[in-house]
């Protein structure tokens, strides 16, 4: 069977971090970590997510596998991307091509992303006829749980939930600043200062419309998809004897 090639980041993302062995080559440090998650307060498809990449980056692959489930819940589809390549991979759990292609297809769910297509079409090629017939009747309960009918709705009750927190003027405007502390102070004992220091925004920045509503939201998300790929993964991974094909036509 001839075998598209895929990106690398694809076949690779968060899942070639893991082995980096270099600080600078770890998908995320501590900082960016507690940032990440501070950030993301009152998204659990986003603290999920990067619950389990920290925990992948740090070799724990069945902690992350749980975050991961759970980021999955709440319509993440970098996480469900994640889930694709660990089952496909056998990695952190037994190979299950099955598996891999039933998450593929959730991740491609919404169809606007090129690259999560191709790794679906390109797994669904590599599967039997039999697994395909597999995957098809084992799909059917996983949308039930984490199709985006049902998986937005639990994210959108929370983003809702958070919203309720915000506070300002009866007339709408959040002019305070807020801080947000990463994790480490601004000064050190005796006086030096850190290079990390905490994170400010105000109240219009971390209660905007992309935060709090959740049609802006969600569209926000799928904008930032293919950015948030290409900042945690990188390198180039086989999957068997890969041929370049060009498409019919051209």
């Amino acid at each position: 069977m001839v075998m598209r090639a895929i990106p690398g980041w694809a076949v690779v993302a968060l899942l070639a971090a893991g082995t980096a062995t270099a600080a600078e080559e770890r998908a995320i440090n501590l900082d960016a970590y507690q940032s990440a998650l501070l950030q993301a307060s009152g998204h659990p498809n986003e603290l999920n997510r990067w619950h389990g990449i920290w925990n992948y980056d740090n070799g724990r692959q069945d902690e992350a596998l749980k975050y991961f489930l759970r980021a999955a819940a709440y319509g993440d589809k970098l996480s469900q991307h994640f889930l694709a390549l660990m089952y496909w991979n056998g990695d952190g759990v037994d190979r299950d091509p099955v598996q891999a292609y039933v998450w593929a297809d959730l991740a491609a769910e919404r169809g606007n992303s090129p690259d999560l297509i191709r790794v679906r079409e390109h797994i669904w090629h590599e599967l039997t006829p039999a697994q395909q017939a597999q995957s098809v009747e084992m799909g059917q309960g996983y949308y039930e749980r984490y199709g985006d009918q049902v998986a937005q709705r639990r994210t959108n009750t929370e983003i809702r939930r958070f919203a309720r927190t915000q506070t300002g003027s009866r007339v709408g405007l959040l002019t305070s600043r807020l801080e947000v502390n990463a994790g480490r102070p601004d000064l050190w004992a005796g006086g030096g200062r850190s290079s990390y220091g905490p994170l400010q925004a105000t109240g219009t920045e971390f209660y905007a419309d992309n935060r709090t509503r959740p049609t802006e939201y969600w569209q926000a998300e799928d904008l930032s998809l293919g950015a948030l790929m290409k900042r945690i993964g990188a390198g180039e991974v086989k999957v068997g004897d890969v041929d370049v094909v060009k498409d019919e036509g051209k």
